[in-house]
């Protein structure tokens, strides 16, 4: 056990020295699950399997690498509970694992087993974003609820900061070397740092009004709450339409994008009360409406026809184009029938 600890010590630690190589090996997981598809036998539960994984080893390479914001998480805690964070890694492993488990469902247990999953793997990801919306500070609910890290960004952001602080080192060491910036008290014995020891007016932060401000948007319009109510909802109302009409009708087609489309509405009709935070995850949203253009029954109806046209295209006027084009004519019906479901999103 204590060699295990050791091991896995030591892999944090060279995940955090070295992102860029470890980002390299996410990408190869990944298109390892690509290559897998179609070519050996279960190839669809294997290949979701190791794309699966390879999400969650993203996942936990993020939090290691995440580390210094691990210490503002952990000053979030006070004001959202260390259970509100735990349903979040809960929520986003399932959300990452989402379509391995119902794969495996359909294999093991048939489609009713499958749709009775379904089912309860909707009401748990419902029910632990209604926890969170009301136990915690965030007004959306982002998908997954904990997004991956940019770790190019982050790179940058630490790169800046070590040179910020680089300056300001050198900048107190010249204030000290002319005067003593500390005094103690007689009493107490305390010591205080007078008004020359504070940091240099360049390395001063006086934007705390406009944080406030961000702040007070993630936390003060309850008139948003209407919208992420129904978002969230938004699955469990799909489930409910396909079971009284149908996987290929048109109404729960036009359900679920009616709900879609209404919580958007909703929030746009507010949008100055968002933050920034909440307006990315609102242009996300509407980015995803693209989704029902390869959803059941619009997919049978009118994109299918055409993305086969436009693939023969392709294999007539590219040379070699007839090697991509050919297994994806194969892949694209499993892959839309696999993955465009309104919930994996």
């Amino acid at each position: 056990m204590d060699k295990l600890k050791g091991m896995l010590k030591a892999y944090e630690e060279w995940v955090a020295r070295n992102p860029d190589v470890v980002g390299d090996f996410e990408t190869t997981a990944k298109w390892v699950s690509y290559f897998i598809a179609g070519r050996i036998s279960s190839s669809n539960v294997l290949s979701e399997l190791v794309y699966t994984l390879s999400n969650m080893l993203v996942f936990y390479n993020d939090r290691i690498i995440d580390g210094e914001r691990s210490a503002k998480e952990n000053s979030m805690l006070r004001l959202q509970s260390k259970l509100c964070y735990r349903l979040k890694v809960t929520l986003t492993t399932l959300e990452y694992s989402e379509v391995f488990i119902e794969i495996s469902a359909r294999r093991l247990f048939g489609q009713t087993g499958k749709w009775l999953l379904i089912a309860l793997i909707q009401v748990f990801k419902a029910a632990g974003r209604l926890f969170i919306l009301r136990h915690s500070t965030s007004d959306i609910i982002t998908s997954p609820p904990i997004a991956s890290l940019n770790r190019r960004a982050l790179g940058k952001q630490r790169k800046t900061a070590a040179a910020g602080a680089s300056a300001a080192n050198d900048d107190a060491n010249v204030i000290q070397s002319q005067h003593s910036v500390t005094f103690q008290l007689k009493r107490s014995g305390r010591i205080i740092r007078k008004v020359e020891g504070a940091p240099p007016i360049q390395y001063r932060d006086f934007n705390l009004h406009v944080e406030n401000n961000e702040a007070a948007k993630a936390q003060v319009p309850r008139q948003l709450l209407t919208a992420e109510y129904l978002y969230i909802s938004k699955p469990l109302i799909h489930l409910a339409a396909m079971g009284l009409f149908g996987r290929r009708s048109w109404k729960q087609y036009m359900v679920a994008l009616s709900v879609d489309l209404y919580s958007i509405h909703l929030y746009r009709q507010r949008r100055h009360l968002m933050s920034k935070q909440q307006k990315l995850e609102l242009s996300r949203r509407c980015i995803n409406l693209m989704y029902f253009l390869v959803r059941s029954p619009f997919y049978e109806s009118y994109t299918q026809t055409r993305l086969e046209r436009l693939l023969d295209l392709l294999v007539r006027t590219v040379p070699l184009a007839k090697m991509v084009s050919d297994p994806l004519k194969d892949y694209i019906p499993q892959w839309q029938s696999t993955y465009f479901y309104l919930w994996s999103t």
